[in-house]
């Protein structure tokens, strides 16, 4: 059923262009430069965010530490989920593959992967798009909502286990 959804939204996109007599091809082409133009926008970000991501996932220098007796395999987690989404994925892929999806760590993680937001590339591409200048205070904010999240998902899941 799900594969059917994309293909029935693009028909229905096509009717209403087709009713409101629009010329779907240009209308195609548009989009396409707008989206061209937005890649490359926020591509400098992007590639940054995903070389520092990579940089702290290869050298393991987090997986020795802890805190808050919490092993050190979610702390890298704890530290990349503001920069990346995709980096933060992975690592909780290899939580879960070395300790179990309902392991503590493993609940740890999942909580951690639903109630932050990738802050820092939020905002990075919102001030890249929108021009400002001044992102100290929603940098702050971001990273206070994070980490009020992460204490959170700490107390929950010590509560569940």
């Amino acid at each position: 059923m799900s594969s059917y959804i994309i293909p029935v939204f693009i028909l229905i996109i096509v009717v209403i262009a087709l009713f409101e007599k629009k010329n779907i091809y240009s209308l195609f082409i548009e989009g396409v430069k707008t989206g061209l133009k937005t890649v490359y926008n926020i591509f400098p970000y992007i590639f940054a965010i995903t070389i520092i991501a990579g940089l702290i996932n290869d050298t393991g220098i987090l997986n020795n530490i802890k805190l808050f007796n919490i092993q050190g395999d979610i702390l890298p987690l704890m530290l990349m989920k503001p920069l990346s989404g995709g980096a933060s994925t992975a690592l909780v892929v290899d939580i879960f593959n070395k300790y179990g999806p309902d392991s503590f760590n493993g609940i740890f993680a999942s909580l951690i992967m639903a109630s932050t937001e990738t802050t820092l590339y939020v905002i990075s591409i919102m001030s890249s798009k929108i021009k400002i200048k001044d992102m100290k205070l929603p940098i702050i904010c971001g990273l206070i909502g994070d980490i009020t999240a992460i204490i959170l998902a700490i107390i929950i899941t010590k509560i569940i286990i």
